[in-house]
């Protein structure tokens, strides 16, 4: 989605919100965990770094999409995540 460049960063409020989106586009509970949890650390740094930049946001999505037999999440549903998060790196 060309979010590079970027400055921005998706916070934890902003991932809830985001989150929540998620559950509105008929996300189950198991798949909003672990999008939860595979953008977690990058969430969880300090400082300058603290919240999810476009480039974590694409490697998240880039692992998503390569390791399928790992999570629950259709390619449908990877697309939608892709473009709930990436609302708020603009």
């Amino acid at each position: 989605m060309g979010f590079f460049g970027s400055n921005k960063r998706v916070d934890h409020k902003e991932f809830k919100k985001a989150l929540w989106k998620l559950h509105e586009h008929g996300f189950s509970h198991l798949q909003i965990e672990e999008v939860e949890n595979i953008f977690r650390g990058d969430l969880d740094e300090s400082g300058a770094s603290a919240g999810l930049s476009p480039e974590e946001l694409s490697k998240g999505i880039h692992w998503l999409k390569e390791h399928r037999e790992n999570h629950h999440l259709s390619g449908e549903q990877i697309v939608k995540l892709e473009e709930v998060l990436g609302h708020y790196l603009l």
